[in-house]
């Protein structure tokens, strides 16, 4: 039976992360957005108060000295920590997947020497490194050509590979201290069959990050370039089987939460900005009352509520039944799309309501719309992901109770 009662421990996190996004994230991450140079609004001290909290490592599994959270705990914490920024919040959520990536993914051996780095290291953030100028969203397409997807090269010379490419708008990018990469070792052949996953570290000779880029929104997290020139990565530090990362990171992700965390982080976007509204309308008078005592005002406000609370049962419902280990591979794609989409509605309802006061910079409307609008295309494109979960819809047999004859013969223009 679906079970959305919340533990005493997620009770306890879900408050330690609001406290942090009131009294830290909110006042740091309204400043530092208004910087206009990327590579510098990034606030370090976030990440470390994080670290002394718990949260930065609350994948990390428990043998390792963290909390071992699973996905309903962690799409809670990130969609908390988004109420104060979104883009902190990403700077966790991809810390907290690849984490849980090298947990999974890799030999007792690897773990052993990872784990411990990153738990260790209060400001060690993660990054995953697929996305390439020529190819984002289509990994998961269901083109599979040679030509097409992943070109940053692996090439085995020894006992060791040497990749050479570009990754292109990587959060984290440029503040990751460990860097999960997915590369081609043989471009003749699919992407299915010569995609090979690597870690690395941010000091490995021949990596660098050489571009931070310029956001409309999730300005407080980067997002980079990455170089690969002749970057040597020993053996022991290849995750998986080389060849068959792209099916073994895809199923990782789809069971483990990827889209669903994701999802749940924009929530807190649209949670804010529905909590700063409805102040607003109760002490906004406009026309002799509050703007809340116009009735297309009140209603606009519980549309809002019911947008929000839809969508975080999606994502909860999604997030729930990867934990009983039976992921629904289609509501975690599409509860991601449902929840920024959502998100997106109810700032721009938000936005209405505060009309122009809202598009002011000294107001947080305007930052929270900027930050919405990213989730359309984050962590999968929403018509990607909408167009992965359509190849699971399945079909409506002739001896299900479903089917029905007339509309066999309305298709066949009878």
């Amino acid at each position: 039976m679906v079970d959305f009662t919340l533990t005493e421990r997620q009770k306890e996190l879900k408050e330690i992360a609001l406290n942090y996004a009131i009294n830290s994230v909110i006042p740091r991450a309204s400043e530092a957005d208004l910087i206009p140079e990327p590579d510098k609004s990034f606030d370090w001290e976030l990440i470390r108060e994080a670290s002394r909290l718990g949260l930065r490592t609350l994948s990390v599994p428990k043998d390792f000295g963290g909390e071992g959270a699973d996905v309903l705990t962690l799409s809670i914490v990130g969609e908390t920590i988004a109420y104060g920024d979104l883009g902190v919040a990403v700077a966790f959520d991809q810390t907290w997947k690849i984490m849980t990536a090298i947990s999974h993914l890799t030999n007792d051996e690897q773990r052993k020497r990872w784990l411990p780095r990153v738990f260790d290291d209060d400001t060690c953030l993660l990054a995953a490194a697929a996305t390439e100028p020529t190819s984002g969203s289509d990994t998961i397409h269901p083109y599979d050509g040679a030509d097409g997807g992943i070109r940053l090269t692996a090439e085995k010379k020894g006992d060791r590979w040497v990749l050479n490419g570009t990754k292109r708008y990587i959060s984290n990018g440029g503040l990751a201290k460990v860097i999960y990469v997915m590369a081609r070792t043989d471009l003749s052949k699919p992407p299915s069959e010569s995609i090979a996953g690597f870690i690395l570290t941010s000091d490995t000779p021949g990596y660098s990050c050489t571009e931070v880029w310029d956001k409309l929104g999730q300005r407080t997290v980067q997002n980079g370039t990455l170089e690969f020139k002749n970057v040597e990565i020993p053996e022991e530090d290849v995750i998986g089987t080389p060849g068959n990362a792209l099916a073994e990171m895809g199923a990782f992700l789809t069971s483990f939460g990827s889209n669903i965390q994701a999802g749940a982080t924009v929530l807190g976007v649209a949670q804010r900005a529905h909590d700063v509204t409805l102040q607003y309308a109760k002490q906004r008078v406009q026309g002799g009352k509050a703007i809340f005592e116009h009735q297309i005002q009140a209603k606009r406000l519980a549309r809002m509520q019911m947008m929000l609370e839809t969508a975080r049962f999606y994502i909860w419902y999604s997030a729930w039944t990867s934990t009983q280990g039976n992921t629904d591979a289609r509501a975690a794609s599409l509860c991601k799309v449902f929840a920024s989409e959502s998100a997106l509605n109810v700032v721009q309802e938000a936005f209405e309501l505060w009309a122009a006061t809202g598009y002011m910079k000294k107001n947080p409307i305007e930052k929270l719309l900027r930050d919405a609008l990213s989730f359309i295309h984050s962590d999968g494109t929403n018509d990607v992901l909408t167009l992965k979960a359509s190849r699971l819809l399945g079909e409506i047999e002739p001896n299900d109770p479903r089917y029905s004859k007339r509309v066999e013969l309305a298709a066949a223009g009878l």
